[in-house]
This record gives C-alpha cells, structure tokens and sequence, in this order.
C-alpha cells in the first residue's frame, strides 16, 4: 500500500500526464497541476524539482501504460502478427473515439505531441521521447519479422527500418486524428501500414 505522500505525488503526476497529453507543456502551468490535484505548491516542489521534471515523468507514466494498455495488450490478444498490429491501431482508435466523445478532442500521441514541441527546448525531454519511441518500434519490429517467419510478407526489408515505417504511419495517423479531430484516421493509418508491409487484405 502507497504511503500518503506516494500518493500525493501520484495524483499530482497523473494530473500533470493527463493535462500535458490534453494541452501542451507551454500552457501547462505548475498553478494549473496544483489546482487540479488538488494539492498545494509546496507539494508539488516537494516531489518535483519543476516543471521540466514532471513532465519528464509524466512521460515515462504514460509510456508505462501505453505499453501496457496498447502494445502488451496486442501481443497478449492473439499470436497473429498481422492481428496484433491491427490490435494496436484499433486499442489506440477506441482510447481517441472516447476521449472525443468525453472530452470533444482527439488529444493525439502524448510523445508526438510533448516531442514536436519541446525536442529544440529541452534535450532532456527530447531524449527520453526517443528511447520511447525506440521502445515501441522494438513490437513492429518482431511484428515484422514473425509475419516474414510465418510467410505472410514475402518482401525481406530491413526490419528496423519497416519498424520506424510502421511507428511513423501511426503517429501521422494519430497527428491527422488531433487535426481533424476525427479517430478513424488511425484506422486509415493501419490501412497505409500494411500497405507498407505488403498486405492488401488479412483475414
């Protein structure tokens, strides 16, 4: 069980996540996090040096559970490397078709976001955007390389580079979303990678 103080730092850490995902580090102020937690100022100085270090942490939060609510989630559903692609998508898709319908946005890629922002402000930032990033194009990549073993891609590319392919089709599809304000362009996305891959249809 989390002491109250781990707590605190929690609610102030999911707050300041959620509110960086749904606006920007830039309008994002320490006032705003406090009030929505919730919690005074000394509090949050308490657990975070300023505002660039949580919003380093917010980072590494929500790359926790992107993981485990996108990526791990696909590979858990099925043994299908082509479904398990679709599975990302469509787990990103349905996260955008309720933030829309909750919020009336389509908030976009926390990381896209946070890192087309800051990746000339703070290095810090940029970098732990990218490892990341390095992160999930390490699930395209054996997604990539187990659809070859099984003979559903014919072509042999360069899997890391397919990887960034497939990574940078999904954070387009997510940018169009937030544009647009409109999820199905991640499904429209899927379309383009697995065009990428080869495939015209799978069922």
């Amino acid at each position: 069980m989390k002491t109250k103080g781990e707590q605190t730092k929690q609610r102030i850490l999911e707050t300041a996540a959620t509110m960086f995902w749904k606006s920007s580090y830039h309008k994002v102020r320490v006032d705003k996090i406090v009030e929505k937690a919730e919690v005074n100022k000394a509090s949050f100085y308490q657990y975070f040096k300023n505002k660039e270090q949580a919003a380093v942490e917010s980072i590494a939060y929500m790359h926790k559970l992107t993981k485990e609510m996108i990526f791990e989630a696909a590979f858990e559903s099925d043994d299908d490397p082509i479904k398990r692609l679709e599975s990302i998508f469509n787990n990103i898709f349905q996260i955008h078709k309720e933030q829309l319908e909750d919020d009336g946005i389509c908030p976009g890629c926390p990381f896209v976001n946070m890192g087309n922002e800051m990746a000339v402000d703070s290095e810090v930032i940029r970098q732990k955007i990218e490892i990341i990033l390095s992160d999930f194009h390490s699930y395209h990549e054996s997604i990539y390389r187990d659809a070859v073993k099984q003979g559903l891609i014919k072509s042999q590319m360069n899997s890391k580079v397919i990887a960034r392919q497939l990574q940078g089709i999904l954070n387009g599809g997510m940018v169009s979303s937030k544009l647009r304000n409109c999820p199905e362009d991640i499904l429209e996305a899927l379309v383009s990678a697995k065009t990428i891959l080869g495939l015209k249809s799978h069922h």
